[in-house]
C-alpha cells in the first residue's frame, strides 16, 4: 500500500500537476490520521477489555471469601448456641446451687468460655488488597463500590466493639481448669483432682462476669445474624454483577459507571 502511493506521488510530480499533488497529500493525511485514531480505538478496547477481566476476577475473590464467611458464620453460630445454653446452666451452680455433676460443671464452664478471646473476623483480604493498591475504581457499579465499603468498615467496627467487650470470665475459666484441647476437659483428671479445681471455680471471681460475658454472647449473636444476612444481600449482587460480565451498554462504559 505504502508502495503505491509512492508510484502515485511520483507520477504526480512528473506530471507538475500541483492540484492533484494536493488533493493527494491531504488524503493521505486523512488515511493516517484515519490509522492512529483506529489504533487509539483498538488499545482503548483492550484495555477496557483488560479492566474487566480484572473486574471480574476481584468480584470472585470477593464473593467467594463472602461465601466462605457465610458458612464460618453458621457454624459459629452453632456454637454460640452451645456458649449461650452453658452461661445459662452454670448460673444457678455459681450462685450456690449443690453441683451434682461436677465433671459435666466443668465442662459446661470450658463451653460457656468459647469465644472469649477475640470476634472471629470475617475474611475481607480482597477488599483490603483492591483499597490499598488503588484498584476499587475497577469495579464499575458505583453502588456496589459503596456498599463494599460501608460493608467491610461495618464489619470492622463491629469485630472491634465485640473484643472491647470482652470480659475477664474466659481467662479465670483459661486459668483454673487444665485441658486436653482449648475446648476440651483433661481426660485424666482424678475426683479429687477434679472437686479441688470446682472449688476453686466456686471461691474465684467468675460469678461476678457471668452477666457480662452473657451481654456479649447475646452482643455477638446480634452481629453475627446482621453480618449474615448483608453478606447474603451483598453476595447476590457481586454474583449479578459477574453475570453481567463486559457491559455492552457502549463501547467505552466508564462514562456510565453507574450501570
Amino acid at each position: 500500500m505504502i508502495s503505491l502511493f509512492r508510484k502515485v506521488r511520483r507520477m504526480l510530480v512528473v506530471e507538475g500537476s500541483f492540484k492533484r499533488y494536493l488533493l493527494y497529500a491531504i488524503g493521505e493525511v486523512i488515511l493516517i490520521v484515519i490509522g492512529v485514531l483506529i489504533a487509539v480505538e483498538l488499545n482503548n478496547a483492550n484495555n477496557f477489555r483488560v479492566k474487566r477481566i480484572h473486574e471480574q476476577q476481584i468480584i470472585v475473590r470477593i464473593s467467594n471469601e463472602l461465601e466462605a464467611g457465610i458458612r464460618r458464620i453458621s457454624l459459629f453460630q452453632q456454637r454460640l448456641q452451645i456458649k449461650e445454653g452453658a452461661l445459662e446452666s452454670i448460673s444457678p451452680y455459681l450462685g450456690g446451687k449443690e453441683i451434682t455433676d461436677k465433671k459435666a460443671f466443668l465442662e459446661s464452664v470450658i463451653d460457656a468460655s468459647l469465644f472469649g478471646w477475640e470476634q472471629p473476623p470475617l475474611e475481607q483480604t480482597t477488599f483490603q488488597e483492591i483499597l490499598g493498591s488503588g484498584q476499587l475504581s475497577l469495579i464499575l457499579d458505583t453502588e456496589l463500590r459503596l456498599q463494599l465499603t460501608r460493608f467491610y468498615h461495618t464489619v470492622t467496627q463491629r469485630e472491634e466493639r465485640s473484643t472491647l467487650r470482652m470480659s475477664e470470665f474466659p481467662k479465670i475459666a483459661y486459668k483454673l481448669i487444665p485441658r486436653e484441647r482449648e475446648t476440651d476437659l483433661k481426660k485424666s483428671l482424678s475426683d479429687v483432682e477434679i472437686n479441688k479445681i470446682v472449688n476453686s471455680i466456686l471461691n474465684s471471681d467468675l460469678q461476678s462476669y457471668l452477666i457480662p460475658e452473657q451481654n456479649r454472647a447475646k452482643f455477638i449473636v446480634d452481629i453475627w445474624d446482621d453480618m449474615k444476612t448483608e453478606s447474603v444481600e451483598l453476595q447476590t449482587k457481586l454474583k449479578a454483577r459477574m453475570r453481567k460480565g463486559m457491559l455492552s451498554e457502549s463501547k467505552f462504559p466508564e462514562a456510565n459507571a453507574s450501570n
